[in-house]
């Protein structure tokens, strides 16, 4: 797993587009962009650190998180300090939550914070997986690893059937990590399969395309019978996000197959999956600063889109892109496959 898969960006594309139209409209189902999001994120963590595996235990952890700080810390800061020229610094520098990364905490428990900063739990969600993954892949072998990320996919929805009585709301069992963690180990999963088997993924990845509509089929029955996340019941928390790891991870496995995914590899649309972190990021700010200057709400969409996009290509340009570039020069060659 040395080259870059460039359907993988396209895969970002499509998640941050549900995303965005998701925030934008409330389109039944559109949050399940987030899911896709933490698949692809397992995937390409677990293969990232089973190729640096080898190397000595401080270079090992060391590359991961300066890393990992590259990537998700200047555009972090960059909007936190809109933010605060925007809404103020007493809207959020009181509230320990983010200097540690526990932001979905705050969604969990539905705390006060600017509602810009709400979409920053599934950030938090990802940060505490790297606390604890890079451990796992450098302990276990292969076999372990495979065995241990399955064993997730169990337990998850178990966890998920058991505490859902304990919450008022909805909102933890969708924002906190041990009840997230399914999608994250399906994509450490797929991860082990394209390194043992790599003819698998290209052969069978297509079929998972039946997973995403068997998946679809199984969201559709629930909403039919009334079973919402939002009503906060064991069969809804439990198998609702079941089944949207379904559909997503028959997403992920299509992409990975390479055939039919033209779309995916569309210049454009990689383009948008290249930046868009910090269109993830920033969106909800965008969208918001439109609809104050803009009555109409689809105009005022399309010009937070516009927006968004904007700024997520300087920031790329003119921020990220150079960081990444330069740490790549000073660093061996490693798995090219996040951005």
């Amino acid at each position: 797993m040395n080259r870059r898969i460039t359907q993988l960006d396209g895969v970002r594309a499509l998640a941050i587009s549900a995303v965005f139209l998701d925030h934008a409209f409330h389109l039944p189902l559109f949050w399940m962009g987030v899911d896709l999001f933490f698949i692809l994120s397992g995937f390409l963590i677990t293969g990232i650190l089973i190729s640096r595996k080898e190397a000595p235990l401080g270079a090992y952890f060391g590359h991961f998180y300066q890393r990992r700080a590259r990537r998700i810390l200047p555009p972090y800061l960059t909007l936190m300090i809109l933010v605060t020229l925007i809404f103020g610094i007493n809207s959020w520098i009181h509230e320990w939550y983010y200097y540690l990364f526990l932001m979905n905490v705050i969604r969990a428990f539905s705390l006060n914070e600017p509602k810009v900063l709400v979409i920053l739990w599934s950030l938090a969600v990802e940060e505490q997986f790297y606390l604890v993954w890079p451990f796992v892949v450098r302990f276990f072998t292969e076999k372990r690893i495979l065995i241990f990320a399955a064993s997730l996919l169990v337990i998850t929805p178990i966890l998920r059937w058991i505490f859902t009585p304990f919450f008022q709301l909805h909102w933890a069992i969708f924002a906190l990590t041990p009840f997230r963690m399914d999608c994250l180990a399906a994509g450490a999963i797929l991860a082990v399969v394209a390194r043992r088997r790599p003819q698998w993924l290209p052969r069978f990845g297509l079929y998972g395309l039946i997973l995403s509509a068997l998946g679809l089929c199984g969201l559709l029955w629930l909403g039919a019978h009334g079973y919402t996340t939002d009503g906060n019941t064991k069969v809804g928390n439990t198998f609702i996000y079941f089944f949207t790891l379904w559909t997503c991870f028959g997403v992920m496995t299509w992409a990975l197959s390479g055939k039919f995914v033209g779309v995916l590899r569309w210049r454009p649309v990689v383009y948008i999956g290249r930046i868009s972190y910090t269109i993830y990021l920033t969106h909800l700010l965008a969208l918001w600063i439109c609809s104050r200057f803009i009555p109409n709400h689809y105009l005022a969409v399309a010009a937070g889109a516009v927006l968004v996009i904007s700024f997520a290509s300087l920031s790329w340009f003119l921020m990220e892109k150079p960081l990444l570039e330069g740490r790549r020069k000073k660093a061996p060659a490693t798995v090219a496959l996040t951005s």
